[in-house]
């Protein structure tokens, strides 16, 4: 077992493999980025560093792959650049995305966003109602909600607040209604399309479910400021 290790450092270290070394550290580091841009700059780094380590070992093959590898990563860096500057969003479609998907790539942020429908309902429209399972999760940008449950008021909503992500997360009934103070705009995906769509987009997810848990302290805060009518 000595032997095998000395061996392997003595290998490891070998001046000629650092180039190999530093290819492959970028590669993974590529794999830690959260951000696309990142993750795509440093894989086309990799694949760069490596093609050139293949040419000077004559390894034309290997040098092809690392080439193409490089290639592709740049090609899908581009689309992402050209996604991300299609179009601007409307002031309601930016609190929506600064809210809930700050680090997103825009181009993803606006594929969630396209996935939604638009809703404005006017004053005592009931937007949840306890004991039922939502159809749709809803995003508040404009307006005001009060929440009941049996017919006891335990707080408010306003932009910037879930509705029926609880459901959406658990799968179980909805434990208040909500009803409409004044007129509400709100963004609204339906759950199925929706669980789909984030299966399918992993970073998405992480973001927007870190946003209903940041939601879920805000509206408990709210809770505990909201007067409770005397029993």
């Amino acid at each position: 077992m000595t032997e095998f290790f000395t061996e392997f450092w003595s290998n490891f270290t070998r001046p000629e493999n650092i180039v190999g070394h530093i290819a492959y550290v970028l590669l993974i580091t590529s794999m830690l980025m959260r951000s696309m841009n990142w993750l795509r700059a440093l894989a086309i780094l990799s694949g760069a560093i490596s093609a050139t380590f293949y040419f000077t070992l004559a390894d034309y093959v290997s040098m092809f792959w690392e080439a193409l590898f490089s290639l592709v990563n740049a090609g899908q860096l581009l689309i992402l650049q050209i996604e991300n500057r299609r179009g601007t969003f409307s002031e309601d479609e930016d609190l929506f995305i600064k809210t809930c998907l700050p680090d997103i790539e825009r181009a993803h942020a606006r594929k969630l966003v396209k996935l939604g429908a638009w809703t404005e309902v006017g004053e005592d429209t009931v937007l949840i109602t306890e004991d039922t399972c939502p159809e749709n999760l809803k995003f508040i940008v404009r307006g005001a909600a009060h929440v009941t449950r049996d017919a006891r008021t335990l707080g408010k909503v306003g932009p910037g607040d879930f509705l029926g992500e609880m459901s959406y997360l658990t799968n179980q009934t909805a434990s208040a209604t909500v009803t409409t103070s004044e007129t509400v705009r709100y963004l609204a995906f339906n759950r199925h399309r929706l669980k789909a769509h984030l299966e399918r987009n992993s970073e998405v997810r992480h973001a927007l479910e870190a946003s209903f848990n940041r939601n879920l302290v805000t509206k408990l805060a709210k809770s505990n400021e909201t007067p409770q009518p005397a029993r």
